[in-house]
């Protein structure tokens, strides 16, 4: 038997339905081999390209002892924990002992933040005294934590790049000019910087994650992430009630999957926040604080939850106006209870502070501003990223555009980064949200330019992205630097006894000590037991921001006497600036070096700038 040779390619031409249509294919063409596509990395090489790109950009903040985001919530998260792992301290108890204004103060951060830091402090103390063991385990959790948001980066990237080909090389190189991008996200993850936005980051990336899943997982994901969000701290809620609209519109309209990631979401997010209000808020679970997760805030959460399980289970088969009408009654009644059992968050969650803190602190704090303070303080390497951060998501528009009809996810994923990036333009506050996660989208754009496809696509994302830097530079034009002038109230809130010597506490009694808001963090970090600081600059503290205010910067004695009233001692450091404005007082006098009746001077062991005077109430003027 003879067996005649078989020419594949031709085989494969008569079988192909592909090949065989095009009848217009050359002969050479059709013998052309097959481009076999580029190879994509693994996920563990782009998982260590983002890691270690994110690690390098952290330890280089750490490396000169100063970090980027050493704020005021640093220096209290660090107090909160530390009072947590005193003896007196108990878990359901945020009293922060140290502070008194002259009441005492109640933190309102929760305790899942603490938790690991306790956790590895414990497991630390085997081996290092408790004190070393906390200070490892404040530089060690954050990096762990960076660990955790690289893999979800790693996840959402893969997503959104879909099936665009890309070399290794350009992946890996892209993976880690987006890290690079998002530096102002990774430097929460800093070693120790133990403030709460890493976690409320990593919420996000795990919401965004679930959004571009689009099935039963992703709305686990979606809802736990939405639930810890609001359970770490209220600055999320707005993106929270963002994404749970689109979930809903995307049901109203009967989008493919809707139901079940819907019912997902709410299912872990009923779960969630119950077990959160049971491990966190315990036996004060009845408390109303509208500043942190409680019980307004559980019963918003819990019913929502609720209603929308009910919601995605049996209104898929209704007509739209009926399906319109079984989310939105509930969901009114329930806003209307909620808000008639709870009427003082009504006023919004600062509703505790005075109209004197809210105008000499709360008024002039730059994270409270919009963008156009970045501007007049000339902070452009910031006005530029933002810029950078517009240019991609609206770039983001016609390069998704075709997948955006078919993953209603992808577009969900959208509107909530571009609404953390619309939120900072009006609250610089939420600065690090849209860091986190608009970069994420710039592989997905850069990959379709590079690969040459969609012309039209390609034309119309750099026309937008065009856009936004012509934004930016009118925006530096019409917005031109300004030059502040700053008073005694700004001054006050400068740390300028940071590294002074405070042994002088340990020569007198325990009490209260009045304090300027600037000298009260450096202060109330080394203060002996029983002493306590009238204010920090931290809203809760407003009481105490009052007195200080009245006391230091007030004309009337009067008012200086009732303010003071409460404390045992003065403490001011010297300051060699002066401003002759309107608030002259107690505070220029004392930082000046100046005596003052009624205040008696206590020597320091040794020379320092920090001046502490006891109050003899009956001479003080």
């Amino acid at each position: 038997m003879q067996f005649q040779p078989v020419n594949r390619i031709s085989r494969r031409r008569e079988h192909d339905p592909a090949m065989s249509a095009n009848k217009s294919m050359s002969a050479g063409e059709a013998d052309r081999p097959v481009r076999s596509r580029p190879a994509k990395p693994g996920r563990g090489a782009a998982f260590l390209t983002v890691y270690l790109t994110g690690l390098i950009v952290a330890l280089a903040d750490f490396a000169d002892g100063k970090l980027f985001h050493g704020d005021v919530d640093n220096g209290m998260r660090a107090l909160q924990i530390k009072t947590l792992l005193s003896e007196d301290g108990r878990w359901f108890d945020l009293t922060l002992p140290m502070i008194a204004t002259p009441d005492a103060y109640v933190s309102p951060w929760s305790r899942l933040v603490d938790l690991p830091y306790m956790l590895l402090a414990r497991v630390l103390e085997l081996f290092m005294p408790a004190g070393v063991a906390l200070d490892w385990a404040f530089l060690i959790w954050p990096p762990l934590l960076l660990a955790l948001f690289s893999w979800l980066c790693v996840l959402i990237i893969e997503r959104l790049l879909g099936e665009v080909e890309l070399s290794r090389l350009r992946h890996l190189l892209l993976l880690a000019l987006t890290t690079v991008l998002m530096a102002i996200a990774v430097l929460e993850f800093s070693p120790g910087r133990i403030d709460h936005h890493n976690l409320q980051i990593i919420a996000m990336a795990a919401i965004m994650l679930g959004l571009l899943r689009w099935d039963q997982a992703g709305g686990w994901l979606v809802g736990t992430g939405g639930a810890l969000s609001i359970v770490i701290g209220l600055e999320c809620l707005p993106f929270v009630v963002i994404m749970f609209a689109g979930l809903v519109a995307c049901h109203v309209f009967n989008a493919r999957g809707a139901a079940q990631v819907l019912a997902g979401a709410a299912i872990a997010m009923l779960a969630t926040s119950l077990v959160s209000a049971a491990a966190f808020l315990g036996p004060n679970v009845g408390l109303t604080q509208c500043d942190a997760f409680s019980a307004p805030y559980l019963m918003l959460m819990a019913g929502g939850s609720v209603i929308l399980l009910m919601w995605a289970k049996a209104g898929a088969a209704r007509a739209l106006p009926v399906r319109l009408l079984l989310v939105a009654g509930p969901a009114a009644l329930l806003l209307a209870a909620t808000g008639w059992i709870f009427p003082e968050c009504l006023r919004g969650p600062y509703h505790m502070m005075d109209p004197l803190s809210r105008t000499l602190w709360f008024d002039r704090i730059w994270q409270e501003k919009s963008v156009l303070l970045l501007f007049r303080n000339g902070q452009y390497e910031t006005v530029i990223n933002l810029v950078l951060q517009a240019m991609i998501i609206l770039a983001a528009v016609p390069v998704l555009w075709g997948r955006a009809r078919r993953d209603p996810g992808l577009v969900i994923s959208w509107l909530l980064a571009a609404a953390t990036l619309v939120m900072t333009l009006v609250v610089t506050r939420y600065i690090r949200f849209p860091a986190a996660l608009v970069p994420l989208f710039l592989p997905a754009v850069t990959a379709a330019v590079l690969t040459g496809k969609a012309g039209m696509q390609r034309r119309m994302a750099g026309l937008l992205a065009g856009a936004a830097v012509l934004a930016g530079a009118s925006l530096l034009i019409l917005v031109p630097p300004v030059e502040q002038r700053l008073d005694n109230i700004d001054f006050m809130s400068f740390v300028e006894c940071g590294d002074q010597d405070f042994s002088v506490l340990a020569d007198v009694t325990p009490g209260r000590i009045a304090v300027p808001l600037g000298l009260s963090m450096p202060l109330v970090q080394v203060l002996p037991e029983g002493f306590s600081v009238a204010n920090v600059p931290f809203h809760r503290a407003a009481p105490g921001m009052k007195r200080m205010f009245e006391a230091f910067a007030a004309q009337d004695s009067e008012l200086r006497r009732a303010a003071l009233a409460p404390f045992d001692y003065v403490a001011v450091c010297r300051f060699r600036l002066e401003s002759d404005d309107g608030y002259t007082g107690l505070y220029s006098a004392l930082a000046a070096g100046k005596d003052w009746p009624g205040l008696i001077r206590i020597d320091p062991p040794r020379r320092s700038d920090f001046q502490l005077f006891s109050i003899d109430h009956a001479d003080l003027r």
